[in-house]
């Protein structure tokens, strides 16, 4: 009986974490104040806003507070900070809307106030990223105007010996797009801004991308298999490669002539780096990169969380979506997440997550 009620239990763990992320080890999700799990943490209100386009998955996976637990943060007496819900170093300056009262607050000197109660609402320039660093101007960069916006992008040319071919890769993460709350359905042309700022987009971070939006698959993609008659997609994959499926050149949303980072490019990125991708690729932000030899500049833009509806893990992991569907779960792809001595391109992730985009120019 007692062996039953195991096997029972390891079930019943698998059915709830199907997709879940698969380096639970080293990936921690954001943390989240236990009474204040209804609140989404943004600059404007959610509300009114679509759910996730596999929002069945999503909703039984995100967190939800009962009225009188709402009604009970919305009567917190501002007095005093006792009775205040903290809130991290990150958020300093940032607002969010309690979902069930409509209250804003922001976030001042470690608590969540009440906006009426705050002697100030404006965002302090000091509660930004330093970007001084985010290039290495020892490195003789490229430029590139993407012609869908004009928007300019720094590039670095890397030289493969192995298939004695030159790759001209993005040094900043793509940030194609109209401006979306996260958690919005997202579409052609749109993005997640972390904390829905639009500085961080703007200030070298980028966008954060669906799965089937950076790949400029339908939303439906992100809930089936690019197999399925309802998504319909595919990947073209090259002839004379043993892993075909790394070598993808997909555009996605990237510029015309260019395409999606495969994995192929990372490995390629991770040997020329000795496989200490952040030390050597990573810019000098937040204590993320060191040396950014080759001029890559990598950023921990962080990602959105769908489950939690909050962004998370800026300034600690860099997370990026590849063009290749995980196989044994059809709302899963793979990602490449980089942070400090650490390496993967074998990670699933859930594809309505908002990960980071890389270019890398067609050869």
């Amino acid at each position: 009986m007692k062996n039953l009620f195991y096997v029972f239990a390891l079930a019943l763990t698998f059915l709830f974490t199907a997709c879940g992320d698969d380096d639970s080890s080293s990936f921690v999700e954001p943390e989240k104040e236990s009474s204040d799990s209804g609140a989404t943490l943004s600059g404007d209100s959610h509300e009114g806003s679509s759910p996730s386009s596999c929002s069945s998955k999503d909703d039984k996976s995100s967190s939800s507070v009962s009225s009188s637990s709402a009604k009970s943060s919305s009567s917190t007496d501002t007095k005093s900070s006792s009775s205040l819900k903290t809130c991290p170093p990150e958020k300093e300056g940032k607002t969010r809307t309690i979902v069930d009262s409509g209250e804003k607050q922001i976030c001042q000197n470690g608590y969540w106030v009440p906006m009426e109660s705050s002697s100030s609402v404006d965002v302090s320039s000091s509660s930004y990223f330093d970007m001084t660093n985010q290039f290495n101007e020892k490195v003789s960069y490229g430029e590139f105007t993407d012609p869908r916006d004009g928007q300019k992008y720094r590039t670095v040319d890397m030289y493969d010996d192995v298939f004695e071919v030159t790759y001209t890769i993005f040094a900043e993460n793509l940030n194609y797009g109209e401006k979306i709350l996260g958690g919005t359905v997202q579409g052609d042309s749109t993005k997640y801004c972390y904390d829905d700022d639009t500085w961080y987009c703007d200030n070298g971070w980028g966008g954060l991308y669906t799965w089937s939006n950076a790949m400029g698959f339908p939303a439906v993609c992100d809930c089936v298999s690019i197999s399925a008659e309802a998504c319909s997609q595919k990947f073209v994959y090259p002839s004379g490669h043993i892993e075909p499926a790394d070598y993808v050149q997909h555009q996605g949303a990237c510029p015309e002539g260019w395409h999606i980072m495969n994995g192929g490019e990372w490995a390629f990125l991770s040997e020329m780096s000795r496989r200490d991708v952040s030390l050597y690729m990573g810019s000098k932000i937040a204590g993320f990169g060191n040396d950014n030899l080759y001029g890559i500049s990598l950023l921990p833009a962080g990602y959105w969380n769908p489950a939690a509806l909050e962004y998370g893990h800026i300034s600690n992991s860099a997370l990026y979506w590849l063009p290749r569907q995980y196989p044994e779960y059809d709302d899963c792809a793979y990602r490449v997440a980089v942070r400090t001595n650490e390496f993967n391109k074998t990670f699933r992730g859930l594809k309505t997550q908002g990960f980071s985009v890389r270019c890398v120019k067609d050869y």
